[in-house]
């Protein structure tokens, strides 16, 4: 299962809280948003499109204040048309003509072109192409529209005019927007006509050099349908006629469906002449929209990084102190107590937690020293009671061998044996260390051999090999003894003769002790009882009651255990070539284990 420290919990708490708060604040402004966006977004391309049409208005407006001028010319009226033969009587030369048609449109040239027709037939022509022709107008292609419009004038587009265009290279240079109108004498009667040109790109301009700001496009027809701008567009008549089914809509209507649904708005120009049509994308009117809320999400997240880090301190405020007494409680040294270091925080609640550790380490240390005193007074008594139990049986066994010795006059025998008994006994009843050095205790064992090969002459042997390393390396007393008397009790059960090892290995972390003998053996009852005990002891730490009877092993194992607990290293088996192994030892270090 995996924890989370308080100051985790806190920041994630604080962190969610404000996400929450803030993500709700954004999510609401962005829902009253929304529908402001996307109205301003409609106006300002409406806008747009207004802008776009009254430029073209503009445009045509100085084309036909253009043509009145020349309608209104005095000079014009009074001595252009009064012609002899149909040919003008004081203008026969075309640049005296051009002079004063370019004082009328120069320096500026508001205008490419101006052409004037005769009712006689005679063109005048000026501006990029200078001439002095006949010229039928009952021919051109605005004759028969201009008889029958009210106002006595229009303005279309007639596409190319191959005389002026070859002086201009831009598509829409190439192209003009003709303006004509009819010409009265002094008695309101139609003297002639006047036709003025203007190419597209300059009626157009601000068409041509418009930038869409959210990806809309925009398309500029006449009033026929015939598509001015942009050129080269795609499906012009369709979205012309679906301009017409809506009633030429000057607030932006839905004109398809879908997720990719468009908008159309149209607005006229010079009396419907001419549409401005704009169209956009569903995308695209939310563009700003999602730019608005991308915004939204940035200045959220800028907040939340803001709030992380405020709560990041707010939470460390609170927890610092919490990481600065679980220091001061690990280093606390129960056999040397001492009072707690200042806490540095204001937090009223960690103040008195801090003081209550101070005060329950003071009473912990003065209850650990009182347990610590009982616990060795324990062990003191444990080690005691089991150092007993060997003395009756040493005794026991060597007063029935002395018995046996003295019934076949053995007084040399005797002698050395009571001098071992008198070694064992000296080394037995001594309570000075509950340890002692492997030298005493095997010079202790040697004696305890001695006696038992006494017992029984030319039957037992016995050899012990330790390295002098080991000799004074501290071990429980009467250990290795107990294990010979053990081993000497089972092998003698068998025929003789009886071979007893001692044998010593030392490693790097640790160091063995090997008891061998050639008896039986243990039986897999006796072993599997033995080792279910030991296990026992080891995972409860509850020591069995003690016996004076039927606990060899098992003492010596209890004696370590109690010394040094997950250190001792203790193990029975069965040799191969017959006989019992017995290992003790111990790991110098539990971090070797």
């Amino acid at each position: 299962m995996k924890h989370n420290t308080i100051r985790t919990n806190l920041l994630f708490i604080y962190s969610i809280v404000i996400l929450i708060s803030i993500s709700l604040m954004a999510a609401l402004y962005a829902a009253l948003q929304v529908p402001t966006l996307r109205q301003q977004t409609f106006s300002t391309l409406q806008q747009h499109t207004v802008s776009v049409a009254a430029s073209v208005d503009s445009e045509i407006d100085q084309m036909r204040t253009i043509a009145l001028n020349i309608a209104y010319s005095t000079m014009i009226q009074d001595h252009f048309f009064q012609d002899t033969n149909g040919v003008p009587e004081d203008y026969s030369d075309a640049d005296v003509l051009s002079t004063l048609l370019a004082a009328l449109i120069f320096p500026n040239r508001p205008v490419d072109q101006i052409n004037l027709y005769t009712t006689d037939g005679i063109l005048v022509a000026s501006g990029l192409n200078n001439e002095i022709t006949t010229q039928s107008f009952r021919k051109l292609p605005w004759y028969s529209e201009l008889m029958d419009s009210p106002e006595h004038q229009l303005v279309r587009y007639y596409g190319t005019d191959e005389k002026i265009a070859r002086f201009i290279t831009d598509p829409y240079g190439k192209v003009f927007i003709s303006l004509v109108m009819e010409n009265y004498d002094l008695f309101h009667n139609v003297c002639g006509y006047i036709e003025v040109k203007q190419r597209l790109s300059d009626v157009l301009s601000s068409a041509i050099s418009y930038r869409p700001s959210y990806g809309e496009q925009l398309f500029i027809y006449d009033k026929d349908g015939t598509l001015l701008f942009p050129m080269d567009a795609k499906a012009p008549d369709a979205l012309f006629r679906t301009v017409q089914e809506l009633g030429f809509p000057q607030t932006f209507q839905r004109y398809s469906s879908g997720p990719a649904g468009n908008y159309l708005i149209c607005a006229a120009s010079d009396g419907g002449n001419f549409r401005t049509v704009m169209v956009v994308s569903e995308q695209d009117v939310l563009l700003p929209i999602r730019e608005n809320i991308s915004n939204i999400i940035l200045i959220t997240l800028a907040a939340f990084l803001a709030s992380f880090a405020l709560s990041y301190f707010a939470s460390k405020k609170i927890t610092s102190p919490i990481d600065e007494i679980c220091a001061q409680i690990t280093a606390i040294d129960i056999e040397k107590p001492a009072s707690l270091p200042p806490l540095h925080t204001d937090l009223l609640e960690l103040k008195a937690l801090h003081q209550a550790f101070d005060q329950m380490q003071s009473t912990l240390s003065e209850h650990t020293h009182k347990l610590l005193m009982l616990q060795n007074q324990e062990m003191q008594s444990r080690m005691l009671a089991l150092q007993s139990q060997m003395n009756p049986h040493f005794l026991f066994n060597s007063l029935s061998a002395i018995q046996a010795m003295a019934e076949e006059d053995m007084s040399a025998e005797i002698s050395l044996m009571c001098q071992s008994m008198a070694n064992i006994l000296r080394y037995i009843s001594s309570d000075s260390s509950q340890e002692v050095p492997l030298e005493q205790e095997l010079r202790h064992t040697r004696d305890y051999l001695t006696c038992m090969a006494i017992r029984y002459p030319d039957d037992l042997s016995y050899e012990i090999q330790v390295p002098d390393a080991m000799l004074q390396i501290p071990v429980p007393k009467l250990c290795t003894q107990l294990l010979v008397e053990n081993a000497i009790k089972y092998t003698t059960i068998k025929r003789p003769p009886y071979r007893i090892q001692i044998r010593g290995f030392l490693h790097e972390d640790h160091y063995e002790l090997h008891i061998l003998d050639n008896g039986p053996g243990f039986t897999p009852e006796v072993l599997t009882d033995l080792e279910e005990r030991i296990r026992q002891i080891k995972d409860t730490s509850m020591l069995p009651s003690l016996k004076i009877n039927g606990m060899g092993i098992l003492n010596v194992f209890i004696r370590y255990w109690l010394l040094h607990e997950n250190q001792v290293l203790f193990r029975l088996e069965n040799r191969s070539e017959g006989g019992a192994r017995v290992v003790i030892g111990e790991y110098f270090h539990e971090s070797k284990i």
